[in-house]
């Protein structure tokens, strides 16, 4: 359950790292941000050195001078944030699925305040909208939504991505904040369907990083209900840990080679953690 609180808990840290922010800038010059975008800007005189490509003969016709054209960079973009709802995710305290829900607020949050838009999604075997837009005005409501969203057995990564992938139209960057566990071939094909900057945040428990009961145990899959009694040793805890150290690596894998960021998060740590981390991916990124 996401407490509604979190709003304030987000405007606090909003209002922390823009005081930050201005602090850093305090001294420096400022810069107008002008690059390589597609819309233009105005006129610069030619100086050894500058690209002479930009030339803009037509004002050379005119003037019998110089002049290059310059751009305004463009830095806005839509945030695709698409949280899995899938059983899986109901584990651990906190929960999997209310840690990734708050991280993907934070996210179409930090959006709003940098007038960039954002699509706020769930998915499991099928996918819902949840909010757009670039207001964070109805934030209330989203957490109202996301608190009353039933979860369902299985996440169909590869259909549900696949499908969403056809609606991304403009400069975009995709979220995609799961606990993954599901078949490799499915993160692959699911990857592979974004063509666009794409950031994939594999949250844990804690207790599945770090398991601490030992002996008998009953252990159930969440998304099929069926039920494995074991006795977890030592080494079966070392195998576990072995066998999630190559699942987290060979989806690192898929990542790099799609381009893509790939971020571990646990619900033992803050989340305004994970949200520096993917924030940086996504400004390190192609904006």
């Amino acid at each position: 359950m996401i407490d509604v609180t979190f709003l304030d808990e987000l405007e606090r840290y909003n209002l922390m790292l823009k005081k930050r922010s201005d602090e850093i800038r305090q001294g420096e010059q400022s810069t107008d941000f002008t690059g390589q975008g597609m819309v233009f800007k105005d006129h610069k005189q030619y100086v050894p050195g500058d690209d002479i490509r930009k030339i803009d003969w037509k004002a050379y016709a005119r003037t019998k001078d110089f002049y290059v054209k310059r751009f305004e960079e463009e830095r806005s973009l839509t945030l695709h944030i698409l949280v899995d709802k899938s059983s899986s995710m109901d584990f651990g305290e906190p929960k999997k699925y209310d840690y990734a829900a708050k991280l993907g607020l934070a996210i179409a949050y930090m959006a709003s305040n940098t007038d960039d838009r954002f699509r706020y999604s769930v998915f499991s075997e099928t996918l819902t909208d949840i909010s757009s837009g670039r207001s964070s005005g109805n934030f209330g409501q989203v957490v109202e939504t996301l608190n009353n969203m039933r979860k369902t057995p299985e996440s169909r990564i590869e259909r549900t991505i696949t499908e969403y992938s056809s609606r991304i139209k403009n400069k975009s960057a995709v979220i995609i904040i799961s606990d993954f566990l599901t078949d490799l071939e499915e993160v692959e094909a699911a990857v592979d369907s974004l063509d666009t900057e794409t950031v994939l945040v594999n949250v844990f428990a804690q207790e599945e990083l770090e398991p601490e009961y030992e002996g008998d145990a009953i252990l159930m899959d969440p998304e099929s209900d069926s039920r494995l009694r074991t006795y977890l040793s030592r080494k079966t805890k070392s195998d576990y840990r072995q066998k999630l150290d190559n699942h987290t690596q060979q989806i690192e894998e898929i990542c790099r080679a799609n381009g893509a960021s790939y971020i571990k998060a646990s619900t033992g740590k803050d989340v305004f953690n994970s949200f520096m981390n993917v924030w940086r991916a996504l400004n390190h990124g192609a904006r």
